[in-house]
């Protein structure tokens, strides 16, 4: 039984190249609706994300090769089947990649002016 792992385990502390290589990886529709279905479902074999997905095996097989490169999922072959997993940790890098979107103090609006402003009307 071989796995095939592409780079190590992801750290959850993501560089700029890294961040875009996992952002480019994760912003297609397909490789995203690729990693929905991994997440909801677990492990998958290949004809079961054609099937779900509606997609030719050749289309499928690169987009997985992307996700693969990225870090995001791994395989394992079983007989003449490939079954492929998310890779461990491999959300929480994405989410990393995108730190401004996911970390609650970016999320409020912060404005010195109208902060100012709103101090110097009460």
């Amino acid at each position: 039984m071989a796995t095939d792992r592409t780079p190590p385990a992801l750290d959850v502390e993501v560089d700029d190249t890294r961040r875009l290589v996992l952002l480019k990886a994760a912003a297609d529709p397909t490789r995203l609706a690729v990693l929905d279905s991994l997440a909801r479902g677990g492990a998958r074999c290949h004809c079961d994300l054609e099937e779900e997905l509606g997609l030719a095996a050749n289309r499928l097989a690169f987009h997985l090769k992307v996700l693969k490169r990225a870090g995001l999922v791994t395989s394992q072959r079983h007989g003449r089947r490939m079954r492929y997993y998310l890779e461990e940790g491999a959300l929480d890098a994405v989410r990393a990649a995108v730190p401004t979107l996911t970390d609650p103090d970016h999320l409020t609006a912060h404005c010195s002016a109208c902060e100012t402003t709103d101090e110097a009307t009460r």
